[in-house]
């Protein structure tokens, strides 16, 4: 069983961070385990949050300032800008966007950036715009 670290934004603003091993995009919960101090699990429900951030490590570098627009990571899929309810702006591609689905996966276009992935919640997305590529 994979183990991931994760850092969990939920759609009221609050956020969870920890490891999970049984994140999938299609169920509809998942468990997280604290990252600080272990315990009990908790259940986290897809309909209730923004995106499960898949993270290189949970601190992340308040003092990083990403390049705007699209970097040099590979294109997985099809490049997109997502904007969230919240105002946050994330550039990436995803190989599996679908209108109809409840998230998706979206790979930043920064290599750099602390989060490897995201499983993207379609409640939370204000709108996606798909650029040409170049």
């Amino acid at each position: 069983m994979n183990e991931y670290k994760v850092v969990v934004h939920r759609a009221d603003g609050t956020i969870l961070k920890g490891i999970t091993h049984d994140f999938q995009p299609g169920v509809r919960e998942f468990h997280l385990l604290p990252a600080e101090g272990g315990g009990v699990p908790q259940r986290v429900a897809l309909d209730e949050i923004k995106g499960v951030f898949f993270v290189r490590d949970w601190l992340g570098n308040r003092e990083y300032d990403p390049p705007p627009g699209f970097g040099p990571a590979p294109v997985r899929g099809r490049r997109a800008v997502v904007t969230f309810e919240d105002g946050e702006v994330i550039h990436g591609s995803t190989p599996d966007f679908d209108e109809s689905a409840p998230g998706f996966t979206l790979y930043p276009s920064d290599p750099e950036d602390n989060n490897v992935r995201i499983w993207v919640s379609a409640r939370a997305v204000r709108s996606i715009e798909f650029p040409d590529r170049d």
